[in-house]
């Protein structure tokens, strides 16, 4: 059964669980916390238990972040809104008569009140607000967040006689102003906004298992590999290698094909390899066969599909340096990821919009074969190409691969740059680049 870890205070979690019986194919396993900066453990144990994770709010996700990373986690929060807002706000009018002026309030923006206040045509009211808008960016190096702060803006203002009452957005705050009797309410968390936080849970943990059992490919390169006379020994040897690993990752090794070596198995099994890191098991490899390795990972939601991807990342591993093994995965959204297990980056390769459509059409080619042929460039790293090269990136035969250069030069997206001398008598070939008109389409 899918599991989904939901990690929040007591409060939450008493609020938000009558509702977990609306996904009964779910199992639902609840994380307690007194203060939302002290979750590193409750993210370690979720780690292991479970398949998502659901946070009451931003303040636990913000400081969370480095743990879900860690865990590779996928996680999501429940959102504050307006919503929120006004609902509280509604509550203390209804139930203890309180004006706006006498309330004071922290939230996370205080951007979500003023758009209360100005949706009902009030303007300029003296309110007494704090608000914490960085927890939104979680990209940045974590913050200290002194809670006693948010604690002593409510209560000075109560002692010095200006408010009445105080609204907070953050329990453990609620709970301190409760112990010193300064009458306060926790934020209402709307029903609505519960059951739609459960649902974008379920929604992405059932995206995730869909992603899970994609198609993954393994394509291995030896760049030492022997001569025709040592090759049947030598690729006996490869062959009990990659079984052993192929069985860490619930994977078939091809027996089919020669070089490159090929694996398939799914991404589930591939991702958690690369969490347990059993798949720098395969580093040792390089050693036991006294040479470097190309490896290439594709992910597809078909065989074909993932073989291709497997094949453009192998591609670009051999583009690095050819004296250690490199590793490159290219998933389903052509989404590049490497070096593995060095300076590892990302690049998006992939580039759907209405401008590449309309290059395809002048062009009078498909916009899936122009992006290849984006993606060709960006992977010889802008450097000049020869006609072959291109050909053989994108697996035609050279004369095609000569009469799309034709069509890029008649619109003055490519340039000739120079030339190349074969190693045989034949004639130079023409290299060339993209022009500053073609440019604009990378950036």
């Amino acid at each position: 059964m899918v599991a989904i870890g939901v990690l929040g205070s007591n409060l939450y979690i008493d609020a938000i669980s009558p509702y977990y019986h609306l996904f009964p194919e779910i199992s639902f396993i609840n994380y307690t916390y007194d203060s939302p900066w002290e979750i590193n453990h409750l993210i370690d144990q979720a780690g292991k238990e479970v398949d998502f994770l659901l946070f009451s709010g931003a303040i636990a996700y913000y400081f969370g972040q480095k743990k879900i990373n860690e865990n590779q986690l996928m996680a999501t929060y429940v959102p504050f809104n307006e919503f929120v807002v006004s609902l509280s706000l509604f509550s203390i009018y209804f139930h203890e008569k309180i004006p706006l002026e006498k309330i004071s309030i922290d939230l996370p923006k205080q951007e979500f009140l003023e758009n209360v206040l100005k949706e009902i045509h009030i303007t300029d009211p003296t309110l007494f607000v704090k608000d914490y808008p960085w927890v939104y960016h979680v990209e940045e190096e974590k913050a200290g967040f002194d809670i006693t702060q948010f604690v002593h803006f409510h209560a000075d203002l109560y002692k010095e006689k200006k408010t009445q009452f105080a609204l907070t957005s953050i329990h453990a705050v609620y709970e301190e102003l409760q112990k010193l009797s300064i009458p306060s309410i926790y934020m209402v968390q709307p029903k609505q906004s519960l059951k739609e936080g459960l649902e974008r849970a379920v929604t992405l943990t059932r995206l995730k298992k869909t992603k899970d059992s994609q198609i993954a490919v393994i394509s291995i390169k030896i760049a030492n590999y022997p001569i025709q006379q040592e090759e049947q020994v030598f690729r006996l040897q490869i062959l009990q290698h990659l079984n052993q690993m192929a069985r860490q990752l619930n994977a078939r090794v091809s027996l089919d094909q020669h070089q490159p070596f090929t694996i398939y198995t799914n991404r589930g099994s591939m991702e958690v390899a690369l969490k347990e890191q059993n798949l720098q098991k395969i580093l040792e490899l390089e050693g036991k066969i006294n040479s470097p390795l190309q490896i290439g990972i594709g992910y597809g939601y078909t065989m074909n599909e993932a073989e291709n991807h497997a094949t453009e990342a192998l591609y670009f591993t051999e583009k690095q340096a050819t004296e250690k093994t490199t590793i490159f995965i290219l998933d389903e959204d052509k989404k590049l990821i490497g070096p593995l297990f060095e300076n590892e980056k990302q690049y998006v390769l992939k580039n759907e919009n209405q401008h590449i459509q309309s290059l395809a059409d002048q062009l009078k080619m498909t916009a899936k074969n122009l992006i290849r042929f984006f993606d060709f460039v960006r992977l010889h790293q802008f450097r000049s190409f020869s006609a072959q090269e291109l050909a053989d990136y994108l697996t035609v035969s050279r004369r095609s691969a000569e009469r799309l250069i034709k069509r890029f030069l008649e619109k003055e997206l490519l340039t000739i740059t120079g030339e190349e001398q074969p190693y045989d008598q034949g004639r130079p070939r023409a290299l060339y680049n993209i022009s500053e008109k073609l440019k604009k389409y990378f950036s």
